[in-house]
């Protein structure tokens, strides 16, 4: 029975992509934004857009069939896009969209009081981090913002979980209760929701920004349809929808 709904699974998401005019690939990290702008797209232009998104395993074979967008959730992501996907992809046609600042999700109403950096550095703190996908040597980049070695040495001591990509530190974080804290990007606490998560900002000198990337595919039947779409996802009507998801709009 399980196989028989796999498969009627596999015929409805095949028979969606037959009807988009543009197939769009990427990460889960700005995939709300452009799931939500995607369909404003839709009304306004009656061309259909189909957000793919998840870890790249998940998408990127199709991805080689069919894609007329790719999308990431940073320029290091992008690049390994680029060498992955070849045909589709060259440095010369990224173009780069809004940021997304690093900070720390908490859980609700912020048991361990943790305000700052600092704090999750101290003993008896439980900290979760990603070292996958775009999120790789970020946590060190955090640690080592001001050049102080103690920092990163200190907080390996409290790092509980090395998730490989923000999908499973998402799911870890639901399952453990017993993390303290998730050093992530800011948009994933309002995907988690108030009633999982909150988010510390951390201070100036101290936050990484990253921004989300995008480019039309090489071997796209529809390039005139998807950089139109490219072009709303970047216009200044798209803002609210960016801002809405926790990125900071341009």
């Amino acid at each position: 029975m399980k196989r028989i709904v796999c498969s009627v699974g596999a015929l409805l998401l095949l028979g969606s992509a037959l009807k988009a005019d543009i197939m769009v690939y990427g990460p889960g990290g700005p995939a709300p934004v452009l799931k939500e702008l995607a369909k404003q797209f839709e009304e306004q232009t009656k061309h259909k857009v189909q957000v793919v998104a998840g870890p790249t395993p998940s998408w990127i074979e199709q991805a080689k069939k069919d894609a007329d967008i790719i999308f990431s959730g940073n320029s290091s992501m992008m690049d390994g896009f680029i060498k992955t996907l070849p045909k589709q992809l060259e440095t010369n046609n990224i173009q780069v969209l809004n940021i997304r600042q690093a900070g720390i999700v908490v859980r609700p109403g912020n048991p361990k009081k943790i305000k700052t950096f600092d704090d999750i550095l101290q003993k008896g703190v439980k900290v979760m981090v990603v070292d996958g996908a775009g999120q790789v040597g970020l946590y060190e980049d955090i640690a080592l913002r001001k050049g102080k070695r103690e920092n990163l040495a200190t907080l390996r001591k409290n790092i509980v979980f090395y998730a490989p990509n923000s999908k499973a530190a998402v799911e870890k974080w639901n399952q453990d209760k017993s993390i303290d804290a998730l050093i992530i990007w800011s948009h994933w606490a309002h995907t988690l929701g108030s009633d999982s998560a909150a988010f510390v900002s951390l201070k100036a000198d101290e936050v990484i920004y990253r921004a989300a990337e995008i480019a039309v595919s090489n071997t796209s039947k529809q390039k005139d349809v998807a950089q139109q779409f490219i072009d709303f996802v970047r216009s200044k009507g798209a803002e609210q929808v960016w801002k809405k998801w926790g990125w900071q709009a341009n």
